[in-house]
């Protein structure tokens, strides 16, 4: 046999370095897909059982209900010129789950008033009594009332509300500030059920 030219040699050599460098590109290749996988996994498997977004487990969960008392009749008053006088009854529910919060959830108090608005709009304020509910009571109501002297709206916003009632569509939105900076914000339907309510920070 021949002796092999320093040529053969040479092309031996770069089919070597080829190979090895398309098997480590073949693993960083498998690497990544085996990392996307688990990151697909724990991102779709995090919130538990089912889809949506869920509170955060042992957080106490709010809702809110309205009924009018008087003053935002559509016919006498909302299309009616002139300042309004509505009166609103509130009540806020809380509701804290087995294991939540050592020393309960606390709301309302001395010099805390919910704020009644409809798109933006004034319409009255009253004082929360306070409540606390540990989590061996599970659930608790406070009551409010709210009214508001001499109101101005505007007058499209009075039309929307007004049609909105007669179809029993009507939606106000109560705020109520809470410790720590938060508000406890609820758009509940005019004499409906309670709605739920969420916590925002107070800049928003």
């Amino acid at each position: 046999m021949g002796s092999r030219s320093p040529r053969d040699d040479g092309r031996r050599e770069v089919a070597r370095a080829a190979g090895v460098a398309a098997a480590l590109i073949a693993a960083s290749l498998f690497c990544l897909f085996i990392a996307l996988v688990l990151q697909s996994t724990s991102t779709s498997g995090g919130g538990g059982g089912g889809g949506g977004v869920r509170e955060e487990r042992g957080r106490a969960a709010y809702s809110a209900a309205v009924t009018v008392l008087s003053g935002l009749h559509p016919s006498n008053d909302l299309l009616h010129i002139g300042t309004l006088f509505p009166v609103f009854n509130l009540t806020v529910h809380v509701e804290v789950p087995p294991g939540g919060k050592a020393g309960g959830v606390c709301l309302g108090g001395h010099s805390v008033a919910a704020v009644v608005s409809y798109g933006g709009a004034f319409l009255g304020e009253g004082s929360v009594g306070r409540v606390c509910v540990e989590p061996q009571q599970q659930e608790g109501d406070v009551a409010a009332t709210a009214w508001g002297r001499d109101v101005w709206m505007p007058w499209v916003l009075r039309r929307r509300l007004a049609e909105e009632m007669k179809r029993g569509e009507a939606e106000l939105e109560v705020a109520v500030p809470m410790r720590g900076g938060d508000v406890l914000v609820c758009k509940a339907k005019i004499g409906g059920d309670l709605s739920p309510c969420t916590l925002e920070e107070a800049s928003n």
